[in-house]
């Protein structure tokens, strides 16, 4: 094993050291925030029970225990997999489920084609318009990348909901979910393929199970948020990648290549590229991290059941357990994306060493 593998794995272990206290405080915070709420779930939960359930409930939970008592279970239910149920937005389903099999699955349908395309297609704008610099084809990506940046995603989710919603009519047909399935799984979320075990993935699932209605209704749901989302990501990736190929088209060793009569394509694609990708594979590295997320905005103005909208929700609604779920997941991600990031370093550019 060479000393740079080793070094690397030395990092990386240093680095998930780290991440046990982070995770630690973060816990202990979001139980903080969670007692502190001045509206309790409880309470929505007992206006349709009994009163002697209520209160079995409040027992069962660990409502009369100390502090120190329910923050060492709250630890250990944790690490456990035991997240607590959920009081109001989905009742006495585990939160663990609910957010692995449902919340995330839908949202990673959301963003995957995002992840994916976003990234090639900002990487070829910033080329295009550092290449092109002060010319027409430049001004226009820089005006597009503008737009992106300067409007609101909300305000653009609006905007393409009513375009495309109301003038062109095929992209909204009521709620996420045509009322044409049993309704096996009331709530939040919506019913699903009849009879058919859910693997969390609707495009999937419609496959599985040849449900060309369910396939369909997913598709029409997720073209317009996806568009969105694609368009605003592209201006902070464009404007970077711009910029970053411009500094290396400035440096000696391209001016060196360029005299010894090396073509354009082959300066640009091989020489100065992989220069310039470095401080934007942080943004997308980083970004794709925060994607798996979800759009907050984007979310809520479609009304699309993902991370973000259900997190509104269940914040609204009083529902701690969801919201303390959804959190500690959006840590263990976030967390996760900054170490990928900074192993991805070491890949495209070697010279870049931990020890």
């Amino acid at each position: 094993m060479t000393k740079q593998s080793t070094n690397m794995i030395k990092y990386i272990i240093k680095r998930i050291l780290i991440m046990i206290p982070m995770l630690f405080i973060v816990l202990t915070f979001s139980w903080l925030l969670a007692h502190m709420m001045s509206m309790s779930p409880l309470n929505s939960y007992g206006n349709i029970l009994d009163p002697e359930i209520l209160e079995a409930e409040r027992r069962r939970i660990g409502f009369y225990d100390p502090w120190y008592v329910k923050l060492f279970n709250y630890y250990k239910n944790f690490f456990t997999g035991n997240w607590g149920k959920s009081y109001v937005l989905r009742q006495n389903q585990p939160v663990y489920d609910m957010i692995v099999k449902e919340i995330f699955p839908r949202t990673l349908e959301l963003m995957i084609f995002p992840i994916i395309i976003s990234p090639i297609i900002a990487v070829k704008l910033g080329i295009s318009s550092a290449t092109n610099k002060d010319k027409a084809k430049d001004t226009s990506i820089r005006v597009l990348a503008i737009l992106g940046a300067g409007f609101p995603v909300f305000w653009i989710a609006a905007l393409t909901q009513v375009f495309f919603g109301y003038y062109l009519g095929i992209f909204t047909q009521g709620a996420f979910d045509l009322p044409v399935f049993s309704a096996n799984t009331p709530g939040l979320f919506g019913p699903g393929p009849i009879n058919a075990p859910k693997t969390g993935f609707r495009i999937i699932d419609s496959i599985i199970y040849n449900d060309q209605i369910y396939f369909y209704d997913t598709l029409i749901h997720l073209i317009m948020p996806g568009i969105v989302i694609t368009f605003v990501s592209l201006a902070g990736v464009t404007r970077l990648t711009r910029s970053s190929m411009l500094d290396v088209l400035d440096q000696d060793y391209i001016r060196t290549a360029r005299a010894k009569g090396v073509s354009e394509e082959v300066i640009r694609n091989k020489h100065a590229l992989r220069n310039a990708l470095l401080p934007t594979s942080n943004l997308i590295i980083l970004g794709t991290a925060t994607a798996l997320l979800g759009s907050f905005f984007v979310e809520v103005t479609f009304r699309y059941t993902g991370f973000g909208y259900t997190l509104l929700m269940a914040i609204v609604r009083a529902d701690y357990n969801v919201i303390n779920g959804l959190v500690i997941f959006m840590t263990i991600i976030l967390l996760t994306g900054t170490l990928v990031a900074d192993v991805m370093y070491t890949i495209i550019d070697p010279r870049i060493t931990y020890r």
